[in-house]
């Protein structure tokens, strides 16, 4: 770590409020899941020290993200994937297992459950780190779209409609194709979270959902964790430059991950960085690490975060457009 160059990115998050837009803090979704051969490949879920490496980095917000389709995933000869259905109740059952364990960590670590950029805004004022909740999958909906409602009211933000298994919503990108695209339950299921107020996030979907779902859109979309590919670069988690503007003409953001796809190191991650700024704007433009269940991760801890923030000033941004991909961006589109 260039203490310097850390130094220099506190003093910035001192002065802006931060978000990181998808994040697993210590695995704390694995927290009471059955021991399958996946969960069992993982180290032992720590949500504590991952809370106390945020608030040191001084960020101002994490997306606490839940992984619905959990216990149905295995590694297999493709990456992750799901190796099985869900049993009767097993879906929903385990979605509220998951829920529970992000709450006790919001009240064990008492940190606020943020819902609008206007809390993450009073949170980091007082100097304390918030807390969002999100679901990664939307398996434990099923065709129930009540869920939905009852989601939000728990203080759920966002859904990533699909994760690694392909679902009743539609197709993830990293399996061939089932439906085609979004189901007619998956428009419906769009229509239902947009009406409790909660973001939808394309990431994992595959390209024809991803213009199937930003087609109906009525409100701004997320792909949360997900890079364009760049130019001789492909892998079956990296997104199209025309599926990223779908999304950004939503009005929505792209939260750049630090993942092994295509980066090998912490300066390829601030190059992908500046690259999608001057493909997507400014304003469209977030930080999501994916952080303790990412591929290979460039930016492993968040003791780097500030490394993160000196990084793009020293590389020409303004404070403020910093300031906006770190965090702004994400806050606007939370109102």
């Amino acid at each position: 770590m260039d203490t310097g160059r850390h130094a220099a990115g506190l003093a910035f998050l001192e002065r802006y409020p931060t978000v990181d837009l998808h994040a697993h803090p210590g695995r704390f979704f694995m927290s009471g899941a059955p021991k399958t051969p996946f969960v069992a490949s993982y180290p032992e879920p720590d949500a504590a020290r991952a809370v106390a490496e945020m608030r040191s980095a001084r960020l101002g917000a994490a997306v606490f993200a839940t992984v619905a389709d959990l216990p149905v995933l295995e590694r297999t000869d493709r990456g992750i994937g799901a190796t099985r259905a869900f049993g009767p109740g097993e879906a929903l059952a385990d979605h509220q297992r998951q829920i529970g364990a992000a709450n006790r960590v919001f009240q064990r670590e008492q940190l606020p459950l943020a819902r609008t950029g206007e809390d993450i805004a009073a949170a980091h004022a007082e100097g304390r780190l918030a807390g969002l909740l999100s679901i990664e999958g939307g398996d434990f909906i099923e065709d129930r779209l009540d869920r939905i409602a009852h989601a939000a009211a728990s203080g759920v933000r966002s859904i990533t409609i699909i994760h690694y298994r392909t679902n009743q919503i539609g197709d993830t990108q990293t399996e061939a194709p089932t439906h085609g695209g979004l189901t007619a339950l998956g428009r419906d299921t769009i229509r239902a979270m947009e009406a409790a107020g909660l973001l939808v996030d394309l990431s994992h979907a595959s390209p024809r959902t991803v213009a199937d779902a930003t087609a109906i859109a009525a409100r701004p979309m997320l792909l949360s964790h997900s890079n364009v590919a760049p130019a001789g670069g492909s892998h079956p988690r990296l997104v199209t430059l025309e599926d990223a503007l779908r999304v950004t003409a939503t009005g929505g953001v792209v939260g750049c991950v630090p993942a092994g796809f295509a980066q090998a190191s912490f300066d390829d991650f601030v190059d992908t960085i500046f690259r999608m700024i001057d493909q997507l704007g400014i304003d469209h433009v977030a930080i999501g690490t994916d952080m303790d269940f990412t591929y290979r991760s460039v930016l492993p801890s968040y003791r780097d975060w500030p490394t993160l923030a000196r990084a793009l000033l020293a590389r020409g941004l303004e404070e403020t457009e910093a300031a906006r991909v770190m965090g702004g961006n994400v806050m606007r589109i939370l109102a």
